[in-house]
């Protein structure tokens, strides 16, 4: 009889093998304007980076989200300046606000990863979002 936690590993472990072909295109950083800590215009065209929120910059609820705002989007601006590989999965689809989703990667790590691990996004894959104030 196999555990709950190997029977949940091997099923992760399928999810992750699943080949979407989807691959990553590296794309040129001086190319990518951030609009915010979740947001990037990459050739006019908008995307939403998934697997993250960050703090609204825009239209903030205190100054607190506007602050960790403006340090998530200085932070991505950085990251993607850093001289490290950095890599975009366009996803299908598109969010509420018309705006295509991907994923952007800088040095193969998934920048969802970073700024969540850094404090300054949370984990979203959708639904209601949690406030900041």
């Amino acid at each position: 009889m196999f555990g709950v936690a190997a029977t949940g590993a091997m099923i992760v472990a399928a999810l992750l093998s699943i080949d979407t072909g989807t691959a990553a295109e590296p794309i040129n950083p001086a190319s990518v304007y951030v609009i915010d800590g979740d947001t990037i215009d990459l050739g006019g065209e908008r995307f939403r980076l998934v697997g993250l929120d960050t703090p609204e910059t825009y239209d903030p609820q205190c100054a607190y989200e506007k602050a960790l705002g403006d340090e998530a989007t200085r932070r991505l601006r950085e990251l993607i300046g850093s001289g490290e590989l950095v890599e975009l999965i366009v996803l299908p689809g598109r969010d509420r606000n018309d705006r295509g989703l991907a994923r952007l990667y800088i040095g193969r790590a998934d920048v969802a990863g970073i700024l969540i691990g850094e404090g300054l996004a949370r984990e979203y894959n959708g639904g209601r979002r949690q406030g900041w104030c």
